[in-house]
């Protein structure tokens, strides 16, 4: 077996993403599309061509290191919720699926505007 490990930086989740966001669902669609897109590409790119061959019955360890942009209440399930659309995009770029994602636990740092986010991805693969 052999253990790989990814980490991609993205930006800050849009508020609009929320579960609690307040806004029409066509908007929201959209949003989500491009920033589903916008995980993929970035995902694509850090993987630098290398197909990833996840260990068969294993999982696939994603935590989240979030740099928020301001101080303020810190939400950690609803940063799970935001980013729904950010793990569509690493799971298709991937080519898993995301139910195979196990969450570890949060690494906050501190703030710097405008926030972003770190998400660390590591498996095992078997060796050929």
């Amino acid at each position: 077996m052999t253990k790989r490990t990814l980490t991609i930086e993205l930006p800050w989740p849009n508020r609009a993403l929320s579960p609690n966001g307040r806004i029409d669902r066509f908007s929201k669609a959209r949003i989500f599309k491009s920033t589903k897109m916008q995980a993929f590409i970035v995902t694509k790119t850090a993987l630098k061509g290398q197909p990833v061959r996840l260990l068969a019955g294993t999982t696939m360890n994603l935590r989240l290191c979030p740099i928020p942009p301001i101080l303020r209440y810190r939400d950690e399930d609803n940063l799970i919720a935001n980013c729904k659309s950010y793990f569509d995009g690493i799971a298709e770029a991937l080519n898993v699926n995301d139910h195979l994602f196990h969450f570890r636990e949060q690494v906050w740092h501190p703030d710097e505007a405008p926030g972003k986010l770190l998400i660390e991805l590591d498996w095992e693969e078997p060796n050929e």
